[in-house]
């Protein structure tokens, strides 16, 4: 059973590493190729809407065949995507097999929490892999922020990234087979109004899909403001911005530790009213300080949000409905990040402060679903302890 938990962990945090050395600087790199920024807002929309659909036609037979499975041989085609990155030059090819990675990324991010459940997780180990994973990105930033600009042995610093993330994919691959393969026979007639019987579910839903709403408007293409808006070189704007988060991780983690003693809903509200006090700030003010902090404002609480919100609301779902359930919330945020990618690339190209005002109307709706969803937790109360 250990064995198993911290296989997953492990695996959880080497794709977050690997998220933190590629998909960081993958915009940028897409840009040099030569596809402008809103043509990629648009290109990553198509990608993640096609994930959506991919996710509900698949969905049971993932459950059929094992999440552990089919984890593995989607790590199996993200490993030939990158292994024909490598060694590609066509430039519309490339972008292809950036999308194409980007549907699978998705797919296993939103396969590795029921993947977790099958064993067992708390509210804060629930938050404490998040923060881990976010950990590992950030630290992949750093590395790749270091690489940039460095040629070893004719392979650029995009190249470079794209090798270590092979060796990351072969490791997690050989790792997850310490994973016990379960498979999930879900007579449900039908599922949707299974899980729906749990009272905080639905709400729970549209908070998540406003919220990446949200969260990616301003940080979809946030390394691209940081550099051709604010002005920042690529190296120093990785690498500062990493550590930055680094230090956030470690409170991120300290919350999950004592997130149960944290009241969620005061937690929630405080959250959202600074973050739209800051963002409309941002939005009035010809100022690349407060532009800056508005976007480091948002990363930052992030890093608290899972273990505080994120976990109780998750594990209000029973473990033999975790898959479909997760299926169902990404299905709809991947719907509203691709929106959030395409308006984001849009806003870029004509006025990227308008990006902080527009996130506000998202802010106040997922304040007004979210705090509602807390609320109708039957399984814990507001500290996130399970009720007597």
């Amino acid at each position: 059973m250990k064995k198993q938990y911290s296989s997953i962990f492990i695996v959880y945090i080497l794709f977050g590493l690997a998220l933190g050395l590629w998909d960081v600087f993958k915009p940028i790199w897409l840009i040099e190729r030569g596809i402008s920024i809103h043509k990629l807002g648009i290109t990553f929309f198509i990608a993640l809407f096609l994930a959506a659909i991919f996710s509900f036609l698949i969905n049971k037979k993932v459950t059929k065949y094992g999440i552990r499975k089919c984890i593995q041989l989607a790590i199996f085609f993200r490993f030939i995507i990158f292994f024909l990155m490598l060694i590609s030059n066509n430039k519309s090819f490339m972008i292809i097999l950036s999308c194409s990675d980007l549907i699978i990324d998705t797919l296993i991010i939103q396969w590795m929490y029921p993947l977790l459940t099958q064993i067992k997780i708390s509210n804060k180990l629930f938050g404490l892999k998040d923060n881990l994973y976010d950990l590992s990105g950030n630290i992949g930033t750093i590395v790749a922020g270091v690489l940039i600009g460095i040629t070893i042995c004719k392979f650029t610093s995009y190249q470079m990234c794209i090798l270590i993330c092979l060796s990351i994919f072969i490791f997690c691959f050989l790792a997850l087979f310490f994973v016990k393969n379960e498979k999930i026979e879900l007579k449900y007639e039908n599922l949707s109004k299974e899980v729906f019987k749990i009272k905080s579910a639905k709400d729970y839903i549209k908070y998540s899909c406003s919220r990446r709403l949200q969260l990616f408007l301003i940080l979809g293409f946030f390394m691209v403001i940081l550099t051709e808006k604010l002005g920042l070189s690529k190296s120093f704007a990785g690498i500062s911005w990493s550590i930055l988060q680094i230090v956030f991780n470690f409170v991120g983690i300290i919350f999950s530790i004592y997130g149960n003693k944290i009241n969620r809903v005061r937690f929630f509200k405080f959250s959202n009213i600074s973050s739209i006090m800051i963002l409309f700030i941002a939005g009035i003010t010809q100022n690349v300080i407060t532009a800056f902090i508005a976007i480091l404002w948002i990363d930052v609480l992030s890093d608290f949000y899972s273990p505080v919100i994120d976990a109780p609301l998750t594990n209000e779902i029973p473990k033999h409905l975790q898959l479909y359930f997760a299926s169902l919330k990404h299905i709809l945020s991947y719907i509203g990040r691709g929106c959030a990618y395409m308006i984001s690339g849009f806003l870029i190209h004509y006025n990227y402060r308008l990006i902080f005002l527009i996130s506000i109307f998202f802010l106040a709706y997922q304040n007004l679903v979210g705090v509602r969803a807390l609320k109708n937790c039957v399984n814990t109360n507001i500290y996130g302890d399970k009720k007597q």
